[in-house]
Parts: C-alpha cells; structure tokens; sequence
C-alpha cells in the first residue's frame, strides 16, 4: 500500500513538480535580482502568516478525520467557521500594516498579500482534505491546475511590465482556481458551525504544532529577510532562487513519501494498534531514505551544471556554491520533519516539538546575524544547515520519549553507501555541462544507484522485484 501510494503520489506530483522548476527558471530569466527578492519576501511573509494562523487546521483535519469518516459534518462545519474568522482577523491585519507601512512599494504588496493568504490558506486546506481521504489523483490534478495556471498568467503579468506582481497574481488565482473546481463537492451542504468539543480537541492539538511550524519556517525563511536587511533585495533574490531551487526537487521527493505514508501510519495505530504502526513507519523511513539520499547527494555534485542550465546569468555564480549546502541541509530538514517528528504527533505530545524548533530557530538567527556580515550569501547556507543539523538530532533524541520511532539502521548504511558511490561517476563528468549533460548525469546516476539498491538488497527491493519478474 505504501509503495502504491508513494507511486501515485510521485505520479500526481510529477506535473506540479516540473511546472515549479520551470517558474523558477522562467522567472530567474525575467525577472531582475531586485524583483525576484521582493516576490520571495512576499510569499516567505505569506508563508509565515499561513503558518500562524491556518496551519493548525490542516493539521488538525488530517490527524482527526480519520476517526470522523463516518459522519465529517460537525468537523468540517467547524473547519469552515474557524477559517472564516481567521481570514476576518488577518484582513484587518493586513490593512492595518499597509496603512503603517512607509514604503509605498510595499504597502501596495502588502495589500497584495492578504488575499495570497486567504487563497493559499483554502487551497491547502482543501488539499489536506483530499489527502486524508486517500484520493491521490484529485490531489495531483489540484495541483497541477494550480501549478500551470500559476505560471501561465504569472509569466503573461511579468511580461506585461507587472514586475514581482505578476507571479504573485498568477499564483493567487491558480490556488483559487483549483480549489473552485476541485474542493467545492467536499464542502457541499455544510454551513459554517462549531461544536465545541471538536474544537478544543483541534486547539489543544493542533496549536502546539503551530508553533513549532511557525518556528521550522523561521528556520528555512528567516536568512532571506535577514540578507534582504544586511545586504539587499537583489541579494535575497538570489539566494531565493538558490534555495528554492533545491527545495523544490528534494522537498518534493520527500513530500511524497510523507503524503502516502502519514496516513496510512494513523489509520494503523487508530485501527491496528503501536506495533502495526511502528512496522508501517519501518517502511515508511527506508523509502523516505532511499529517495532523499541520493537526490542530495546527486544535486551537491551536480550544483555546477544544475545551476547553469536552470537559472539566469544573474543567479547562477552564487546558486553553485550555495546548492551543495542547502541540499545537505534539506535533507536534513526533511527526514526530521517527516520522520522523527512524527513521534510527537502520534504520541499527541506536540508541545515538545516546539522546543526543537525554537532552539533551531534561536540558532538559525543568531548565526545569520553572525556570519551574513562575514560570508555573505555562504553565510547563510551555513547557518541553515546548522541550525537543521541541530534540530535533526533534538527531535531523534527527545522524540524517543514521546513515541519510540523504528530506525532501519542497516539498509540506512546500504541506502548512503549506494549514494555515495553513484556521486562518483557524476562527479568525473563534472566537465561536461549543458541541458543534454545534465540529463545524461541524472540518467546514469540513477541507473547506477538502481543497480547498486538491487546488489545491495535495500529493504529487501531486489528480492522483491526478482519475485515480481518471476510471478
């Protein structure tokens, strides 16, 4: 089931996916560092705000609908009602600090921005909810709607002379229009109501959980208001796209793996029990691991030509040398979040997951206000990575305490060992570059990490397809 998932998952994401990594080419190309920062700016400020305020409901659908399946309506009337007052709550918000605001540039943006959040904030939480009813393909074509339609009238704005306004416009009306044609039949009937005891079984768990994503995304996104303030906005685009471009591909191959998998993992504890789940989370972790391993490994030997085929002049010095450290640190990121992480909300025990974070977060700043001055973009990759580093091992250590979490320790050594040795060869054709080079690389990288899982028997894949071939 896992695999199934994980498959359909990849298949519905692989769209999105790609559209995502032609905005950021297309738009490293048109726009200049300058805009590309003030777009990045806004949709990290919309991305916190989102964190704040909505997150806590797409966490708390998730992990409750699956004891609700048989009668949603109270929960869902109760989702409506409390993301219809937070939306009030942050308009008047947004008004208030585009009214204080000096800079008319950004006051306008700000404006902008509130009802990015509104849209973003419905959009996913449409999303979760067609995840945590185990429908795949819906969630890919939400996706992929909002992905092209993004960038199709993002792209048609910027050269229409809208400047960073313009994806901002096409993104906005790409979540509204895929959450229009394909979320409206799950709210249909309901009106906005709350049931008191549904909500305070959200707050009390899903509140926590805001705090430590609110935290998390101080850890990823803070660097960027930090180097817009030290150094610039043309600089903060840069590094954005840098970043952005790494989280794209290894954020989106571990997204995956989370989407078919957290589910799967509550319904066996809600249905089977500790030990069903924790045989669910053994697979979950080798798969999280053999996909992520080898993509960081793969795109810190290949930032060079990555860099060079996927983004503009203006970015791709900087972008080389960034990529290898925030691969490093996504990875990081990503196996913490949607692995060991996972303790704490199984275990019910959020309230400690934010003391991880925010010791990531008090570091992430500190050594940001610390090394931007001195390295300057370096500066900050070194300090996401550390401060990932650090937040990586707090959530393994006290995450034991909470919910025991299976480590497949061995095929993690198999899994890094394969990724290692297929760096190899792409590192000895480093001399070669172009669009054709760097799909010559991945080609033979992952051929040669498929050849090496199946010697190396990794989660048992090679007896596995020897069975399948053979059936």
């Amino acid at each position: 089931m896992l695999h199934k998932h994980s498959a359909q998952y990849l298949l519905a994401s692989g769209l999105p996916g790609i559209v995502n990594f032609l905005a950021i080419a297309l738009y490293s190309r048109l726009l200049s560092p300058d805009e590309y920062g003030r777009y990045a700016l806004v949709i990290a400020g919309v991305g916190l705000f989102n964190v704040v305020f909505f997150q806590w409901l797409r966490l708390s659908l998730l992990r409750f609908l699956p004891a609700h399946l048989e009668n949603p309506k109270h929960l869902l009337s109760t989702l409506q009602f409390a993301f219809i007052v937070l939306s009030l709550f942050t308009g008047g918000l947004g008004l208030l600090v585009s009214w204080l605001w000096p800079d008319p540039t950004w006051k306008a943006l700000i404006l902008l921005a509130v009802p990015m959040l509104w849209a973003q904030a419905w959009f996913e939480l449409n999303l979760e909810l067609v995840r945590s009813r185990l429908k795949p393909l819906r969630y890919g074509l939400m996706n992929g709607i909002k992905a092209v339609v993004a960038l199709a009238l993002g792209a048609t704005f910027v050269l229409w002379g809208q400047g960073s306004y313009g994806p901002l416009f096409g993104l906005m009306l790409g979540m509204l229009l895929a959450a229009a044609i394909c979320g409206r039949m799950e709210w249909e009937g309901l009106s906005p109501r709350i049931t008191q005891s549904i909500l305070s079984e959200m707050l009390s768990y899903g509140l926590p959980l805001t705090a430590t994503f609110a935290l998390a995304f101080v850890v990823s996104s803070s660097d960027r208001f930090l180097i817009a303030w030290l150094l610039g906005e043309g600089p903060a685009g840069v590094y954005s796209a840098s970043y952005d471009l790494g989280q794209q591909t290894l954020t989106l191959l571990m997204v995956v793996v989370n989407l078919a998998a957290y589910p799967l993992v509550v319904r066996a504890l809600e249905q089977k029990g500790v030990e069903a789940a924790k045989e669910q989370l053994l697979q979950s972790c080798t798969l999280l691991l053999a996909i992520a391993f080898p993509a960081a490994v793969g795109m810190a030997v290949l930032a060079p030509n990555i860099s060079a085929v996927l983004l503009g002049a203006s970015f791709r010095e900087d972008a080389a040398r960034l990529l290898p450290w925030v691969a490093l640190a996504i990875l990081l990121a990503g196996v913490r979040a949607y692995y060991f992480d996972l303790a704490f909300q199984l275990g019910r025990h959020t309230l400690v997951q934010v003391w991880v974070v925010g010791a990531a977060a008090l570091l992430n700043i500190f050594l940001n206000l610390w090394w931007i001055p001195y390295y300057g973009l370096m500066g900050a990759a070194y300090a996401t990575f550390a401060a990932y580093l650090l937040a990586f091992l707090l959530s393994a250590i006290l995450g034991k305490q909470v919910f025991s979490m299976p480590v497949p320790y061995f095929n993690g050594l198999k899994i890094a060992l394969a990724s290692l040795l297929m760096g190899l060869p792409l590192w000895l054709s480093l001399k070669y570059l172009g669009l054709y080079a760097l799909a010559a690389q991945v080609l033979v990288g992952g051929m040669v990490y498929f050849v090496l899982l199946c010697l190396l028997n990794v989660g048992g894949y090679r007896t596995g397809l020897l069975r399948w071939i053979f059936a």
